[in-house]
């Protein structure tokens, strides 16, 4: 038995093509029975109601005799009428039926209900209300039966006979076979659905669509020599053939519905009753005169119809062939990632098609790992790329934070000179401590410059992250547009938590930025908050995952279009972004997830479309570290020593020159690293310490303490600098630097540092 052959597929999607379209049917089907029950329970009408309806429709008897059933009918006549008109059909008798009046005054709107389905089915004929008492409304306007004779029974027609209690026990939807329309559509099936109220059957709905709509003219395209296509249904009645349109007979309004069995002997033993229950495969069968043929077939979902392609065994050699000959196309054209997946049972063409996928398959193989090479260069390219802007920033931070040391060093200097010579309450002493908490500040700035490139040390601490949101917040709302509100609530007596500062702050950075990216199109806020949380037993299941204990829990939340269930499920996934192009890489949040996981913590995420977002971040809180006892203010003792002082800065050397000279020392300043060494070569022993700037031109301070030493090993050297790469407190040691310094260092702290070289080489001196 064959198992594959190149018109499975074919079947297997028309039969699926054609489920669709039921599915649409049944479904829209299942719209109308409900409407229906609304409708008939909740419309209310009196008789009068009833009666004004009839009077305003103009329902009557024309001319002929016949029960005129749609108002307007003149206007429709001229192409005047409404798109979603409707008729109404019924017996002169059954003016008086209450129930059946009721039943149709409550569907008398139901046209643009109707019209709007029309375009859900564009292919429908008729959609049409059967009533038990031989009333009906039908859409859209028919003209053909808009007067019905008095003696036409609606009970009578075939969509009612498929529904009625009497031939439907189960209730269920039914389809009938082809029939011919009288409107003129031609060939059209029927669907129809019962109607129950309190368990009663009162009516049915029912779908007309046109056979050409419904499985359209693919239904009969073949591809072998000798192939047919045709829709049989459970008693193997035809439902759909090539031949069945030439055998309408239009006068009498009826098709020759033929038996499969008709088409040919092989077909006498096909059990309909089987192909339904296996619901997919095919049959090997042998004509009259020898030739085997081969019937492939797969169940229609969502009704007893099934689709059946026939065709000769011996045509499979041609399809085989053409589709090697194509496969053999499409490689030359550079398509290696073709296959032939269906191999006939001819050995022969069998090996040829293994050998052909084989051969493709290396040749795919071949390319994937040259696309990969290429892909993984392009990528290590493009980190290439980030890891030398990174550093072309770092280096950017690196000489914006020397320079502004520089600069920042004489202010605090001299301030902290003027704070010795004012009256503490004196308003001079007033603006100088202002100026002096500016300058602080401008350090503080310049240190976060150095953090954020990663060139100053991280390390986890006890924090309270109260401050790090503010500072975070202070940051973004200079980057805001000012319709965008930033709502704060923060609490300010929230216990510490234990992580490092930049991780806390890119943290706050990342959230705050996607809430402003969700309400920036519209206008809107976001809100920030900090408060302490217990997390225990009972707190809910999106908590389970946390450890008891005390947290603290930071919450962004934002007015936006929020997010769809499957949107959450990879927002923490790296590179995943709803933003536009160069809105953002991806990374933000699964940076975010990752800081907080390695702090112990936990993140939560709440949306939904149209909603709005809300984050919480749950870290764990930090025990406060016992307050240490106050130490002593340490009283610098002065000195007489002679020091060399060199930077490149006039202004430094003249601030350091007046601090050393207030404490008594002699001081000789250079602002050129070449002069300088001039001049202790000169007199090496002229000097007592020195103390250089690194960065300098023509002769740098690591340099400059090099030949220094070679003069006289035993000389105190201190290096200052704003920034340098090369030289830093973790690696400075050796014997050419005492000790380093990093601008700008307090005048306390620069005198101590001073005094203590001093005094450990004047203690070195006496023992020797």
């Amino acid at each position: 038995m064959l198992e594959n052959n190149p018109i499975r597929f074919q079947v297997k999607q028309i039969a699926a093509s054609l489920g669709a379209n039921i599915k649409s049917c049944t479904d829209i089907l299942y719209e109308l029975r409900r409407l229906t029950h609304i409708l008939f329970s909740e419309t209310q009408a009196n008789k009068d109601d009833i009666k004004g309806w009839f009077k305003a429709e103009k329902f009557g008897i024309d001319e002929d005799g016949f029960w005129t059933s749609l108002p307007l009918l003149e206007a429709f006549r001229a192409n005047r009428a409404p798109g979603d008109a409707i008729s109404h059909s019924w017996h002169p008798k059954l003016r008086e039926n209450r129930d059946a009046c009721f039943r149709m005054y409550c569907l008398r709107n139901v046209g643009t209900y109707l019209a709007e389905i029309r375009e859900r089915l564009p292919g429908t004929a008729w959609m049409y209300y059967q009533d038990i008492t031989n009333t009906a409304v039908q859409f859209p306007y028919i003209d053909q039966i808009t007067a019905i004779t008095p003696d036409f029974d609606w009970r009578t027609y075939h969509t009612f006979q498929s529904v009625a209690p009497e031939n439907n026990p189960s209730g269920i939807i039914q389809w009938t076979n082809p029939t011919i329309d009288y409107a003129g559509e031609g060939l059209i099936v029927s669907v129809s659905i019962p109607v129950f109220l309190e368990k009663n059957f009162i009516g049915l709905w029912s779908i007309d669509i046109p056979m050409n709509s419904l499985h359209q003219d693919a239904v009969f395209d073949t591809y072998l020599k000798g192939q047919i296509n045709f829709i049989l249904d459970r008693c193997g009645v035809l439902v759909a053939h090539p031949s069945i349109e030439t055998e309408i007979d239009k006068d009498k309004g009826s098709i020759y519905q033929r038996h499969i069995s008709e088409l040919g002997s092989e077909f006498i033993g096909l059990d309909q009753a089987l192909l339904l229950e296996e619901k997919s495969g095919q049959r090997l069968l042998t004509r009259q005169d020898g030739i085997e043929v081969l019937a492939c077939f797969e169940v229609i979902p969502g009704i007893e119809w099934i689709f059946i392609a026939t065709f000769p065994r011996r045509s499979m050699e041609d399809a085989v062939n053409r589709r090697i000959s194509d496969a053999l196309d499409r490689v030359k054209s550079g398509d290696l990632s073709y296959r032939l997946k269906d191999i006939s049972d001819i050995e022969q063409a069998r090996m040829i098609v293994n050998g052909f996928n084989e051969m493709a398959s290396a040749l795919e193989n071949q390319e994937k790992i040259r696309k990969e090479t290429q892909e993984e260069n392009e990528k290590l390219e493009k980190r290439l790329q980030h890891f030398q802007r990174m550093e072309a920033i770092g280096t950017l931070a690196g000489g914006i934070a020397h320079d502004f040391n520089n600069i920042l060093f004489p202010i605090l200097g001299f301030a902290e000179l003027l704070f010795m010579d004012l009256p503490e309450d004196s308003d001079e002493y007033a603006m100088v401590k202002e100026i002096s908490l500016a300058a602080g500040r401008a350090r503080d700035l310049t240190r976060q410059i150095l953090t954020f490139s990663r060139q100053a040390d991280l390390e986890n601490s006890t924090v309270f992250f109260q401050s790090i949101i503010k500072e975070a917040l202070k940051l973004l709302r200079s980057s805001i547009p000012n319709n965008i509100e930033i709502l704060k609530t923060i609490q300010q007596d929230c216990p510490p938590v234990f992580g490092d500062p930049t991780k806390l702050h890119q943290i706050v950075m990342n959230l705050c930025t996607n809430a402003f990216h969700a309400v920036q199109k519209e206008g809107g806020k976001f809100e920030v908050a900090l408060d302490a949380i217990e997390i225990k037993p009972g707190n809910g299941t999106e908590l389970s995952e946390l450890k008891f204990g005390d947290y603290v829990r930071l919450t962004v939340s934002d007015t936006g279009h929020g997010m769809d269930a499957q949107t959450k499920v990879q927002i923490f996934d790296p590179y995943f972004t709803t933003k536009a192009d160069g809105k953002g890489t991806g990374l933000g949040l699964s940076v975010t997830y990752g800081i907080v996981q390695k702090l112990n913590g936990d993140i939560k995420v709440y949306s939904e479309p149209g909603q709005g977002t809300t984050f919480h971040v749950y870290l764990p809180q930090a025990a406060l570290s016992p307050k240490k006892a106050k130490t002593p203010e340490i009283v610098i003792a002065r000195g007489t020593e002679r020091i060399l002082l060199v930077d490149d800065e006039e202004i430094i050397v003249n601030m350091g020159k007046q601090v050393l000279e207030r404490y008594g020392y002699k001081v000789t300043t250079h602002v050129d690293s070449l002069a300088a060494l001039a001049a202790f070569k000169q007199e090496p022993y002229a000097f007592d310490l020195v103390i250089t700037d690194m960065t300098m031109p023509k002769m740098t301070g690591d340099v400059l303490a090099g030949h220094i030493k070679a003069l006289r090993q035993n000389i105190p050297v201190i290096l200052c600098t704003g920034f340098s790469e090369k030289i830093s407190k973790s690696n400075y040691g050796g014997a050419m630097i005492d000790e380093f310094l990093m601008k700008p260092v307090s005048v306390k702290a620069f005198n101590q540092t001073i005094r203590h070289l001093l005094d450990v080489s004047n203690t070195k001196d006496k023992t020797k």
